[in-house]
Parts: structure tokens; C-alpha cells; sequence
């Protein structure tokens, strides 16, 4: 019984709910209080709208969109709506969501269809129900303030505290009926630690995000049961490559090592490569409490101090980790490539591997540099080590020639002693050793996908579609408007375009900052059950296949793989795999945003509690972003600071955003300029930095900002330094 429907073709609107279960009873000679309880049910899933004079009518048909809402801490946010591009909610149309929320959202504004603006019309579902903030004993209230600022605060009985003291950062669950705008209603169930502490403040974002740093009993029992040695003459059936020299690549701080390598030249010139990946889908058994919890976690996340792994460290550090020396198992992809490395023929089997050396970054890149002592110390493995640099650098050609964008973007890396205390911040770039390990793992990854698509059988890609038009267009407008020649307005779908654009961009001084944007104005990579190549690899096929440790598509995808090469029809696979691969990109695309931004948030914690140690001290910083409230400047230690408007020279200036200057009478302000800086301030509940410019003088005297003719923004708006809060309200 479509209840909708009759709705619709008898017109039954804008009746209230025990009105509209009446005439339905009638019309459908049914009971009236069973329909009155499936009238309330689609009213709660968006179906039905009950508006503010308790009447009833069809959400589609009012032009109302179910959607999930995903928030910025700057107040804004955007609706994914089914069947469309995600709709953008300015903070003004939120009304009282929170991240996460299932709302109704409608159109307000729509430009193009990929440009589109929405409204939250009503919340269906409140998905926020646990809350982390600081506790603060008052003389006649007690209450917690949220670390997220855009939420109320939350009041606390005595007898809901928890014995919490006054300053603690604690761990809220929320009384649901109490939500309001304004203030809510909760209780402590957890209390984290003194706050500004940096144990509580890191489990504070820890728990902000949902992550779960402890597994729950019946996971860990499944964990325990695993046997953790191989014996081979138990697995009969696998490819035994124990007696290759196969070796492992990774970091001197790696936590995990599911993938390894071995190599054979062929008399021809060519390559027999061999990829061997930990064959964890072999302990992890579909719908156990050890998959049912990968699947949720979705993926690793890594803190400076500590990770939070997918899989407990009796899979994840012990009978999953291709250890040096202990026999393991494998899915082995093996490559046959000409002697220009492309691909004659691949296939993947069930294999069994013994790692001959666990090797690290800095060792194969002193063995390229030619160390003596380590080229002696791996004679055995010198050859294939030579081998798979002539392989990976055949291999950039190719993606070269292909139009793969590649950005040699540097990754902070922060170090700390064994007390905790951050040591020093640093800038670490890859190398030619990190690019061996990559070109392999691409390379496997698309011949892995190519198969099953090629196969037409279930399975979850990598995909990274091409960039958005509008965004497209402000960049090409930000470079013309620099100076900077380019095709995007012409060719902003091909990658070849970019990797020419960035390739102009090498050696300048704006290179860094440029390179960031160019990243920006594309699409972010996801999971998906369709093949729609990779923009940025410049690839057809592309999946994530090499480290099932940490990532559950590629558990599931090894889970998939097996099912075919050990002889399952494809028709059952289709039949089991179809709906859940679905269901998989989507869980673990949500999954990888929400660890991305946990440890991004973790890594500005760090940095400016680092920086609190600085506090008027000079260092040399580079403009990294210009904004009408003020200038962005990064240290050589990848910190960035704000230099707010007030405490530049007295001046008036222009901001023009598409050339990103800051242009008074007597001071010009651009991306890429150097300027000494001094530590201003370092807020860690903010994880924000500011800086002063050196050797200025600050001035209480108004500075004036116009805005030049620039996209969105009207013209000559002024902003002045004295409006410090509208200053700090554009920055959050």
C-alpha cells in the first residue's frame, strides 16, 4: 500500500495528521490508528512534512530533499542529496542542524546543476548525541562548553558530573529531548583530563570524531583465537615463494607492513614483478565481530604518538605483518612487463612469502647513493634493488607521458621524545626510495582493477573525477590575474594540463602556495562501485588492493578476489557483493574524511602548543594566503600563522582575490613574499597561531580594507581592524 501515492491522487494536503489517518481510513477501509502510526513514520523519514500549523503534506512534491549534513567549523556546509551534486548551505540557512544530522533540505539558489544552494528546512534525526568540551563549575549552574563552537552548551546536574572538577575536559552524552539553539541538557560519562593537557586534549579530538582507540571484548577474543604461526606444509594450495628475495620497503616509524616485493629480470629486458599483500581477508571472516568492527572503523588513523588501527595488533602487528623471517600469507599479484615496463600479462594468486629483509626508506636511498656499507650489507638484494629503480623510473614515464599530476607536496612530521613533548616540527618531502614503493603499488592497484573490471564482477574502485567547472574557472582567473599562462579555462579536464600548469610553477617562489591551490580546486578521491578512472594518476582502472591492514576496501575487494580465483561463479558473486560494494565506498569514503580530519586537527594541536615555546620570537615565514581580514604566513617548519589586518602597517588597502594582494599606498601584500615574523600568540583550544610582522611598528589606528571587483563579492566593501570580532568571526 503506497500511502504517498493516494496521498497524491486524492489530494488529500494540507490536513492534519488525524484528519489526513480519517479520510485514509475511509478511502482504504483500514484501521485508522495503524495508518495514523505509518503517517508519523514518513513524517520522521522526511516522506511526509509536518509543517508549523500541524499540517501534512508530501516532502518531494514541496520541493524538500532528504539529505545527510556534513558541517565546516566556520559555520557553513554542505547536504548530500541522492541523485544530485551536494548542495552548499550557508551558515545563515542551517537552522539549528548539527554536523551529521539526517535534515530536509531545499533549493534556495541554483546557478548551473553542479552549483547549487540549499536551505534546512527540518531536522529529521539528530546524529550528534555525544559531545566533548570543557566542564566549568559556576555559582549557580554547572556546564560544559563544547570544544565545537557551534554548538550550546550543555547543563549539568551534580548528580550527572561524574565527580568531574571544574576545567576537565569530559566526554558528554546529550538528553535528546532537550536540544535547543540555545542550550541542552547532558551527563558525563567519561572524563578525559585537565584541560590544555595534551593527553586530554588528544583524547578530547579522538572522541570529538567517534573513533574508538579500544576494541570491544568479542572482537578481541576473535582476535586471540588466531593461530599465529605458518607452517607451509599446511597450505598446499598456495604458491610457496618463500625462497624468493623478497624484501619490504617502508618508514623507521612504520606501524604496519602488509605489502612486499620480489623481482626477476627476464633475458628479453623485461620484468617478472611480484607484489605480495598480506592475505588478511584469510583471518578476517566475513560478518565476524573482527569484520563487523573493520568495517566501522574503516581505516587506520595516525597521530603523531599514536595510531588507532582497523584491526587489533594480533592481526595488525603480528600474523598480518610481513614480518623479516616468518613465513606469511600473500595475495600475490605477478606482472610480466617489457623492457619499457608495460604490461604483457598479470594474474593474482594465493601465495606464501618469508621477507628476507625488512629495509627502510633511508637505507635503499643511501644504497642508490652507492653506501658501501649497505650495499655490502644487502648483496643479496642489491640486484632487485636496482631493478626496481629502473622499473619505478620507466614507470613515472609512462604515467608522465599519460598526464599524471604529481604534487611533491611536503608532509609535517612531528617528533616527540618518549614523555610526549614535541621535540621539533619539520617539512619531509619524498624521495627517489618512496617513489620505488609507489610506482609498484600504482601499478598493482590498476592491474588489479583493470581484471575485475574487464571481469564485470563487484568491486570497489578509487575514484578521482575531474575537477569542477567553477572551480576550474576561478583558478585559471586567480593564475591569469598573477600573470601566470595557462590552458584550464580550455583544458581544465585533462590532467596533462595540470601536470604542464605545475610544472611552470617548479621553482618559483609562489610554487608551494600555487601547487596547495591547484590541489584545492579538485575533487577529493572516494570509494566507489563504479570504474570512473583516477583524474589525478591519469588512470583508467584504479583501486586500493596493497594494505588490507589499514583500509577496508581492500579487505573486501581480497574477499572478492578470492571468492573468483578459487572458483566461485561469477553470478554468486554478483549475487552476494553487488548491494555491499555499494554500501562499503560509501561507509569507508565517510570513514577516511573523518580520520583525514582528525589527524589534521591533532596535527594543529601540536603544532601550536610547539609554538607556545616561541612566543616573541623571530622567524622568516612565506605568504601562503591573503584574506581582507589579514595575511596566512608558513614557517620553514610547515606552521601557518595568521597576521591580522590590525597588525599590519597603517594603510588603506585593496584586497583583490583573484591576484591574492593585499595593496595599500605604502605596503604591498602578495602569496609567495618572504617576511620576518614574530610569535604573537599560540591558541591550543582554537589550534590556531598568530603572527606580528617584525620590525613594524603596531599602530591603534584604523587600516582600511576595499575590496576590489572580484567574483561573489561586492564592490568597495570596507572592513575595518577596529571590528576585531567580525574579524575573528570570518576566520573560524
Amino acid at each position: 500500500m503506497d500511502i504517498v501515492k493516494i496521498i497524491r491522487e486524492k489530494k488529500l494536503i494540507y490536513l492534519t495528521i488525524d484528519k489526513l489517518s480519517q479520510q485514509l481510513a475511509t478511502i482504504l477501509n483500514e484501521n485508522k490508528l495503524e495508518l495514523k502510526q505509518q503517517i508519523v513514520s514518513l513524517i520522521h523519514d522526511g516522506t511526509l512534512f509536518l509543517d508549523e500549523n500541524k499540517k501534512v503534506s508530501i516532502s518531494a512534491d514541496k520541493g524538500y530533499f532528504k539529505a545527510k549534513l556534513t558541517l565546516n567549523k566556520k559555520g557553513y556546509g554542505f547536504a548530500r542529496v541522492e541523485g544530485y551534486n551536494d548542495f552548499f548551505i550557508p551558515a545563515y540557512a542551517i537552522n539549528g542542524a548539527f554536523d551529521g544530522d539526517d535534515c530536509l533540505v531545499e533549493i534556495i539558489n541554483q546557478k548551473t546543476p553542479e552549483d547549487i544552494e540549499g536551505r534546512v528546512v527540518s531536522i529529521l534525526k539528530r546524529n550528534t548525541t555525544h559531545i566533548v568540551g570543557t566542564y566549568i563549575v559556576g555559582k549557580s549552574k554547572n556546564v560544559v562548553f563544547p570544544d565545537d563552537e557551534r554548538l550550546p552548551q550543555i547543563r549539568i546536574f551534580k548528580n550527572d558530573a561524574l565527580n568531574a572538577n571544574n576545567n576537565e575536559k569530559v566526554w558528554v552524552e546529550i538528553d535528546m529531548d532537550t536540544i535547543s539553539d540555545s542550550s541542552m541538557r547532558g551527563k558525563i560519562i567519561e572524563v578525559l583530563g585537565q584541560a590544555n593537557t595534551p593527553k586530554a586534549e588528544q583524547l578530547s579530538i579522538i572522541r570529538s570524531y567517534n573513533l574508538k582507540e579500544r576494541f570491544d571484548e568479542k572482537t578481541l577474543q576473535d582476535a586471540k583465537k588466531i593461530n599465529q604461526n605458518i607452517e607451509i606444509s599446511n597450505f598446499k594450495n598456495r604458491q610457496d615463494f618463500t625462497k624468493q628475495k623478497v624484501i619490504t620497503i617502508d618508514g623507521e616509524d612504520a606501524r604496519d607492513f602488509d605489502d612486499a616485493i620480489s623481482v626477476e629480470r627476464q633475458e628479453n629486458g623485461g620484468y617478472k614483478l611480484y607484489v605480495h599483500i598480506a592475505d588478511v581477508s584469510n583471518y578476517v571472516v566475513e560478518n565476524s565481530a573482527l569484520d563487523k568492527e573493520a568495517y566501522f572503523r574503516g581505516t587506520s588513523v595516525y597521530f603523531p604518538n599514536q595510531v588507532i588501527p582497523m584491526l587489533p595488533k594480533e592481526l595488525s602487528n603480528g600474523i598480518c605483518s610481513l614480518s623479516e623471517g616468518q613465513n606469511r600469507l600473500v595475495l600475490t599479484v605477478i606482472i610480466d612487463l617489457d623492457k619499457d615496463c608495460n604490461v604483457l600479462s598479470s594474474k593474482i594468486v594465493e601465495g606464501i612469502i618469508k621477507s628476507a629483509h625488512r629495509m627502510t626508506y633511508t637505507e635503499i636511498k643511501n644504497i642508490l647513493l652507492g653506501d658501501a656499507l649497505l650495499i655490502e650489507k644487502y648483496q643479496d638484494v642489491y640486484g632487485d634493488i636496482l631493478a626496481y629503480q629502473e622499473i619505478s623510473q620507466k614507470l613515472l614515464k609512462i604515467r608522465k607521458t599519460r598526464g599524471e599530476i604529481r604534487m611533491n607536496l611536503p608532509e609535517p612530521f612531528i617528533l616527540e621524545n618518549e614523555a610526549g613533548e614535541i621535540v621539533s616540527i619539520e617539512k619531509r618531502f619524498q624521495d627517489e626510495a618512496h617513489e620505488i614503493i609507489e610506482s609498484l603499488m600504482i601499478l598493482t592497484n590498476e592491474c588489479v582493477a583493470k581484471k575485475f573490471y574487464d571481469l564485470g564482477i563487484p568491486f570497489v574502485y578509487r575514484i578521482h573525477e575531474k575537477p569542477d567547472e567553477e572551480k576550474v574557472s576561478r583558478l585559471s582567473n586567480i593564475l591569469t590575474n598573477m600573470g601566470i599562462s595557462n590552458q584550464l579555462l580550455i583544458d581544465g579536464d585533462k590532467p596533462i594540463t595540470y601536470q604542464k600548469l605545475l610544472e611552470r610553477l617548479k621553482g618559483t617562489s609562489k610554487e608551494t602556495t600555487l601547487t596547495k591551490m591547484v590541489l584545492r580546486s579538485m575533487m577529493k578521491a572516494k570509494y566507489s562501485p563504479n570504474c570512473l578512472g583516477h583524474f589525478g594518476l591519469a588512470s583508467e582502472y584504479y583501486c586500493h588492493f596493497t594494505s588490507p591492514i589499514r583500509r577496508y576496501p581492500d579487505l573486501l575487494i581480497h574477499r572478492i578476489i578470492k571468492g573468483y580465483i578459487n572458483g566461485v561463479p561469477k553470478n554468486d558473486l554478483v549475487l552476494k557483493f553487488k548491494n555491499f560494494v555499494a554500501k562499503a565506498s560509501d561507509q569507508s569514503s565517510e570513514t577516511e574524511r573523518v580520520a583525514d580530519e582528525a589527524e589534521r586537527e591533532v596535527d594543529d594541536y601540536k603544532k601550536a602548543l610547539y609554538m607556545t615555546k616561541f612566543l616573541g620570537q623571530e622567524f622568516t615565514g612565506t605568504v601562503s594566503g591573503v584574506q581582507e581580514f589579514g595575511i596566512f604566513v608558513e614557517l620553514d617548519n610547515s606552521v601557518e600563522g595568521l597576521i591580522r589586518l590590525e597588525s599590519l602597517p597603517q594603510d588603506e588597502y585593496v584586497y583583490d582575490d583573484l591576484s591574492l594582494t593585499l595593496k595599500g599606498k605604502n605596503y604591498t601584500f602578495t602569496i609567495g613574499d618572504e617576511l620576518n615574523v614574530i610569535v604573537a600568540n599560540a591558541n591550543t583550544r582554537l589550534r590556531q597561531v598568530d603572527f606580528d610582522l617584525a620590525g613594524i611598528e603596531r599602530t591603534l589606528k584604523n587600516c582600511i580594507v576595499k575590496k576590489k571587483n572580484t567574483n561573489k563579492i561586492s564592490k568597495n566593501k570596507k572592513y575595518q581592524n577596529k571590528n576585531k570580532k567580525t574579524n575573528r568571526k570570518k576566520r573560524k
